[in-house]
């Protein structure tokens, strides 16, 4: 399977995304998926084990039966060789993936912060969304990726804890014609 399509599956991406920074047990992504049968949860945990996306942090016995706890085993990121070769259809296909899981993390966000505080304070919890039109070379943008990189790499270090709060940070980046 390429890693795209390892990577890039609804159910897959949810995973990995839970999976971000901590370790869990098939129950824990199943109670962070509540929408996912069990049943496909197990299978697509088989599916990033076997592409080694994900690794068995611990397996314990309880009540006589083996839990395994996962986490990460390599960083779900696409670079340039993962993506050679692709078609228009299949990048658009990974990209409309791509999309609806932020559009649903979104969704879940904005109702679930309505449903438990009866209004919403977008300013409050840092969020926000926007786009920014502007000019600029080959090397130009190198340089700004690599210093976006860089100030992305200090807070993705953060563990939980000290009222950090779990947070998502999307990048789409495009020439217009």
């Amino acid at each position: 399977m390429k890693k795209a399509d390892l990577i890039l599956h609804p159910v897959r991406f949810r995973i990995l995304q839970a999976l971000a920074g901590e370790t869990l047990t098939t129950q824990e992504v199943a109670d962070r998926l509540p929408d996912v049968p069990k049943s496909s949860i197990y299978r697509h945990l088989k599916l990033l084990l076997e592409g080694e996306m994900i690794a068995v942090a611990e397996a314990r016995l309880v009540n006589g039966i083996q839990e395994k706890t996962y986490e990460l085993a390599q960083r779900p990121y696409l670079n340039a060789d993962d993506m050679a070769n692709l078609s228009a259809a299949e990048h658009t296909q990974f990209f409309t993936t791509y999309l609806m899981n932020v559009l649903r993390e979104f969704s879940d966000y904005l109702e679930s912060t309505e449903a438990e505080t009866g209004s919403l304070d977008l300013q409050a919890d840092r969020v926000g969304y926007t786009e920014a039109v502007f000019y600029a070379t080959p090397e130009e943008m190198d340089a700004w990726g690599a210093e976006l990189n860089a100030a992305l790499a200090k807070v993705a270090a953060n563990g939980p804890g000290n009222g950090r709060v779990k947070r998502s940070f999307a990048f789409i980046s495009h020439p217009l014609k």
